[in-house]
């Protein structure tokens, strides 16, 4: 046997349908009592169109499939409507209930009601009345249960099949509702302490058709917290808010479940995205099975999780940070690539902006290299590619260049008022237009312009000794080319070079991120302002990919030693007289023609040291003076060890362990420790 309603297999003997809690009803009560109709008495049947009782097999398999009738159902009377008796229109009784379409052309307008819908049948003026139907009636004309017009007959025939109906419909009890049989049946389940039992019926009920039993969501999330199955509550809970409004009870209720399961999983930015709707959208009265008041829960979960998430939000993934937008208030925190932030409680996150930021629905970009800094979106290409170009120049001056170009290869501008040439002996000081200064650029400008106005130049620089790197480098650490460039230099062997630099390469947003920002950054913005406009939009728009051409001249390490001879005696406050002047000119000399002092060298250096009156202490002081600039006492101690490991030839990876040890100890930078090893070899040669 079979359930009428949803075509579940009922068990002998059962009262109801363990599915769906429909009544069981015999089959053989509800044929029984359409039997008294006694329809042979109206003449009304002619196997044709309009037929009861032994229907043929054939007319039975015809209306089944046409009017949607399940395999289970007894069919009991056709009234066939249709031309050339097709059997797709007019109406159809079974035990079950009742099948009517009115008009073949329209069979998506099939009217279908259960016996157990019914509530009383009524006849009036050629009409039967189905009450119950839709919370009313269903009115069917007597033509779909008697072929003639007699109007006497329609009466006679009208009222008994009221009655007939009637009877039919009371012999059914009225169906149990499935959700509270299905609630009962989840309690006995669950206080018998078989939750896991109680879980897979909550969610076999859960994925139902019916409405209300979406409901057992809820259940199911709750009981996966009890049980501390946290990713599968949420699971849960993502699966049950695709069938309720965002603000209803029910999805409140599988929020709280959610923020509280990512809470438990310690992942407090994930709750506290889902603890707002529940702060802002929860009733006051939602409470959960212990009786604690929702809203007033989330509000104070809210409180924590927003001061732990400003104050660490520096400490995030750049992935998670790299667009920030402040708001004046909160309306979600549904946001897959924007960090959302209360513009009040922005110094908490100690973030450093341009003079005159932050505006609340303006975003920001954080630098890739240097945390605290965020950049309006406007103009972050641009910052970006300047700070590189100012890093890349103050590099290559302190590595003894005498000459920088920039120029954007690939600009279509002609404007040359930003060219300027200096001549400049002290720290370097080139063109570079602030993003964030009152220069107003028109949006529609290309990057390319804009990076051609402000960056192209020609300088000329007067080095200095001794050749190191600018202290607290941003870009360098992460540029193997710059790496490799100054490992050039300390060699000696470069006297040019042509650096490129592209602003894809810089790019920290890409196409598709920008569409999903600009989607997510259109939606609050919305919400805050009222509007948006196409200028909004133009801010998203891919920028052309800029290529600056870094032009460098350096001078040689034998013109610099010759330079730094003359500063490292004024550093030191060393006066030389004639004489001795010209025996370190000697001395020059007898280096730069030979890697090293031959001892016949030597000898001469001596006589001529005599007839120059130097005696041989001051000679070597005049010598070191040049071989080896003033270095801090640290620094001493450093080289000593270093010549002192190197006497013997390759330094072994235990030496350098220990060296490495004695370095940090006395607080020399790696770079300044290459410095001056390079300096220790370069003057042993």
């Amino acid at each position: 046997m079979f359930c009428k309603k949803c075509g579940q297999q009922i068990n002998n003997g059962a009262n109801v349908c363990s599915n769906c809690g429909t009544k069981v009803v015999s089959e053989q009560s509800i044929k029984k009592i359409f039997n008294k109709a006694n329809w042979s008495n109206e003449n009304e049947l002619n196997n044709s169109d309009c037929f009861v009782y032994n229907i043929p097999e054939d007319v039975k398999s015809e209306v089944r499939q046409n009017f949607g009738i399940e395999y289970n159902e007894q069919v009991l009377f056709v009234r066939d409507t249709s031309f050339w008796n097709s059997r797709n229109q007019g109406l159809v009784l079974t035990d079950g209930g009742i099948y009517c379409i009115p008009d073949n052309e329209k069979a998506d307008e099939k009217i279908f009601f259960t016996w157990s819908a019914v509530k009383q049948v009524e006849y009036k003026d050629l009409v039967l009345y189905f009450w119950g139907y839709e919370e009313d009636n269903c009115p069917i004309h007597i033509s779909y249960f008697m072929k003639s017009d007699d109007s006497t007959k329609a009466l006679r025939l009208g009222k008994a099949l009221a009655q007939n109906f009637t009877e039919m419909a009371q012999s059914i009890t009225p169906e149990a509702d499935p959700f509270d049989m299905a609630v009962e049946q989840y309690d006995q389940l669950y206080n018998a302490g078989k939750r896991d039992e109680a879980l897979q019926f909550a969610l076999s009920c859960a994925r139902q058709e019916q409405e209300n039993m979406k409901l057992f969501y809820t259940a199911a999330a709750h009981l996966c917290m009890i049980q501390k199955d946290y990713l599968r509550a949420i699971s849960i809970c993502n699966e049950g808010l695709n069938y309720c409004e965002y603000t209803s009870r029910m999805a409140m209720d599988l929020l709280y479940a959610k923020y509280s399961a990512f809470q438990w999983l310690n992942d407090k930015v994930e709750a506290r995205k889902y603890c707002l709707p529940v702060m802002l959208y929860a009733p006051d009265d939602l409470q959960i099975g212990d009786g604690v008041l929702i809203k007033e829960d989330a509000t104070n979960d809210f409180g924590i999780y927003e001061k732990e998430y400003v104050s660490n939000y520096l400490t995030q993934s750049y992935a998670k940070r790299k667009v920030l937008l402040p708001v004046k208030e909160y309306t979600n925190l549904d946001q897959e690539h924007l960090s959302v932030i209360d513009i009040k409680k922005l110094p908490d996150t100690h973030i450093e902006f341009p003079i005159g930021h932050p505006v609340a629905y303006q975003l920001y970009i954080g630098h890739p290299y240097i945390s605290q800094k965020y950049i309006p979106f406007e103009n972050y290409e641009l910052e970006l590619i300047e700070d590189k170009v100012r890093e890349f120049c103050q590099i290559v001056q302190k590595l003894g260049a005498t000459e920088i170009t920039i120029e954007c290869v690939n600009s279509s501008s002609s404007d040359n008022n930003t060219q300027s040439e200096q001549n400049i002996s002290g720290n370097i000081s080139y063109k570079i237009a602030s993003a964030s200064g009152s220069v107003q650029r028109e949006r529609n400008n290309h990057l390319i312009d804009e990076i051609s106005q402000s960056i192209n130049l020609h300088q000329k620089f007067t080095p200095k000794a001794p050749l190191s790197l600018p202290d607290n480098l941003v870009w360098y650490p992460n540029e193997p080319s710059w790496q490799r460039l100054y490992e050039q230099r300390l060699q000696g062997t470069l006297l040019q070079h042509e650096e490129r630099i592209e602003t894809r390469k810089n790019r920290v947003l890409e196409s598709s991120e920008l569409n999903s920002i600009e989607g997510e950054f259109k939606s609050l913005f919305m919400e805050a302002k009222g509007h948006w406009n196409k200028n909004d939009e133009e801010k998203f728009t891919l920028q052309e990919n800029a290529i600056l051409s870094i032009q460098v001249h350096f001078i040689s390490l034998e013109e610099l030693q010759n330079e730094e001879v003359i500063q490292q005696a004024q550093i030191n406050n060393i006066t030389f007289t004639e004489n001795e002047r010209i025996y370190l000119e000697e001395f020059q000399i007898c280096l730069e023609e030979a890697s090293e002092i031959s001892a016949r060298e030597r000898r001469l250096l001596d006589k001529f040291r005599i007839q120059l009156n130097i005696s041989e202490d001051r000679a070597k002081e005049l010598e070191e003076s040049l071989l080896f600039p003033k270095l801090a006492k640290e620094e001493l101690e450093y080289l000593e060890e270093y010549k002192a490991c190197i006497e013997d030839g390759e330094i072994s990876p235990k030496e350098q362990r220990l060296l490495d040890k004695l370095r940090i100890g006395l607080g020399i930078s790696d770079n300044r420790a290459k410095e001056i090893e390079y300096l220790c070899n370069h003057k042993r040669k």
